[in-house]
């Protein structure tokens, strides 16, 4: 299986952490493993330049902006170096050598959900400007927007409807569809709009396998403003 894109970890302190591990696990493992020997000492090279200018760039008492830079020029070296030596040599590192140094494979297959049972809270708040708010949440009267642990995302169909007439009977009637994966988005229905009454229907989805969604939730309405 192909090793994940990100496995470099982005903060220094976490990144020394990484570089250290890895180069130990290949020393110990690298004649198993079949990795060259030139390609090993390459690294346990580069991890003593690079790992006494850490310390120094870490020094907030001592260090200087030269220090810092250095540090900065040669973590940038040994990264790419680090790419390098698992682009030609990480498939051939067993699978628990891989977890070991953090080179994890990607999950390529999703993970099995099953069917949602329950129907979002919706505040919805008209905004201005033709704009609606739309916050989502999972437990009722919850102050904090949330989304639905076995949901992508939430759907609403909706019907803007003039002052004075019916509004529609259920979600097939509702004309347009919004789906959004945060629980809170807005609405644009347009400042023209104004004094018409949005109708909304709810629902959790699963955009892996829509037969697991949920129900939809009775008609929302706030007026346009």
């Amino acid at each position: 299986m192909p090793i994940r894109k990100q496995y470099i970890p982005k903060q220094d302190d976490d990144f020394f952490t990484f570089q250290g591990n890895l180069v130990n696990i290949v020393v110990t493992n690298a004649v198993a493993w079949g990795i060259p020997a030139p390609s090993v000492a390459a690294l346990v090279t580069r991890r003593a330049e690079y790992e006494p200018l850490y310390w120094t760039a870490q020094n907030k008492t001592t260090r200087n902006r030269t220090d810092v830079l250095l540090h900065r020029q040669m973590r940038e070296t040994y990264e790419t170096e680090i790419r390098t030596f698992v682009r030609k040599y990480g498939e051939i590192i067993p699978p628990a050598g891989r977890n070991d140094i953090g080179l994890t494979d990607r999950d390529t297959e999703p993970t099995p959900r099953g069917k949602i049972n329950d129907v979002p809270y919706v505040k919805l708040t008209a905004m201005g400007g033709g704009d609606i708010r739309v916050r989502v949440t999972v437990e009722e009267d919850q102050t904090k927007s949330s989304m639905h642990t076995l949901a992508d995302a939430i759907e609403c169909r909706y019907l803007l409807v003039p002052k004075g007439e019916m509004p529609p009977e259920g979600q097939k009637n509702a004309k347009t569809t919004v789906v959004s994966k945060k629980a809170l988005f807005i609405i644009s229905c347009g400042d023209e709009q104004a004094g018409e009454t949005f109708w909304g229907f709810f629902r959790w989805v699963n955009l892996t396998n829509p037969a697991n969604s949920g129900q939809w939730s009775n008609s929302l309405k706030v007026v346009i403003s």
